[in-house]
């Protein structure tokens, strides 16, 4: 198999864990906003459940990143 064979097929894979990645960050901002008391006091808000779904969300924004360097890479190799 070439080198440029064995690239596309990374970054085929790579895409897919981008979008499995992006959709589970989507959601994650989601759950982020609903924990947020629109009509109630601040203090009602649950921390630790905040705290846990904003920290899920920065760990898989931090890996959406490295997934889009790794592509840049991968492009950037493949001409594209």
């Amino acid at each position: 198999m070439s080198e440029r064979t064995q690239y596309l097929g990374q970054r085929v894979e790579l895409r897919q864990q981008r979008q499995r990645k992006a959709v589970d960050c989507e959601a994650l901002r989601d759950r982020v906003r609903l924990s947020l008391p629109i009509a109630e006091e601040v203090g009602t808000l649950d921390r630790e459940q905040f705290l846990d779904v904003a920290m899920a969300l920065y760990e898989r924004l931090g890996e959406l990143q490295a997934l889009d360097h790794k592509l840049g890479i991968l492009n950037r190799e493949l001409g594209d």
